[in-house]
């Protein structure tokens, strides 16, 4: 696999954190226990173009990230592997998506767009939990990959609990949402990022 595959793994989370932490920087109205991300890109919003481009570019950079595996023909020949990779590439483009369709202000009546925003998250969801137990899941059976299957099933478990008190607690208005949905896709964005650093280290080159 080329080098700019798994750089790009690492590249691109790292983007999406550095603009859920700038856009929260640069809004003295914005709470991030609280609001939720697709926050930031509501019409109007502050910094709309810069947080779009940046989430445009880890979105972009997880569908590259996603083809390298895909078309290495070491590492694809687990047909468990491959669906994995479809998913997280699919994760990517539904990430695209989520900017041209944005969640609707809080209180606000319902529009087409923010409609399709949360059809577009229901499918992220458990896209994001299949895609990451079933890349631990095609490594199971080899030793020294062993820690990377048992790394993505705790990730799952976080990712179950806290996306459904994340769902929970934006039904409800809660005053945590926001943080609890950081957690959820901080944790997927972390696994990326080991995958990610494994995959660049050679360590599945023997699959």
């Amino acid at each position: 696999m080329k080098r700019i595959y798994p750089l790009l793994g690492i590249i691109g989370p790292l983007t999406y954190i550095i603009a859920v932490f700038m856009g929260g920087a640069l809004r003295g109205d914005y709470n991030p226990f609280y609001n939720s991300i697709s926050e930031f890109l509501i019409p109007g919003s502050p910094n709309l173009l810069v947080l779009s481009i940046l989430f445009a570019i880890y979105n972009v950079s997880l569908i590259l990230f996603s083809y390298g595996i895909f078309q290495d023909p070491k590492l694809a020949k687990g047909k468990t592997l491959k669906v994995a990779t479809v998913m997280i590439a699919l994760i990517g483009i539904l990430g695209l998506l989520f900017i041209f369709f944005p969640q609707d202000p809080r209180g606000a009546p319902a529009t087409l767009a923010g409609t399709i925003h949360l059809i577009l998250a229901g499918i992220t969801s458990p896209l994001t939990i299949l895609a990451v137990f079933l890349a631990g899941f095609s490594f199971r059976k080899e030793r020294k990959n062993k820690p990377f299957a048992w790394y993505s099933y705790l990730s799952v478990l976080v990712i179950l609990i806290s996306g459904g008190m994340t769902a929970a607690s934006i039904a409800n208005n809660s005053l945590y949402g926001g943080l609890l949905e950081r957690i959820t896709i901080f944790t997927f964005l972390v696994w990326v990022m080991v995958f990610s650093y494994l995959l660049l280290r050679g360590k599945f080159a023997n699959k």
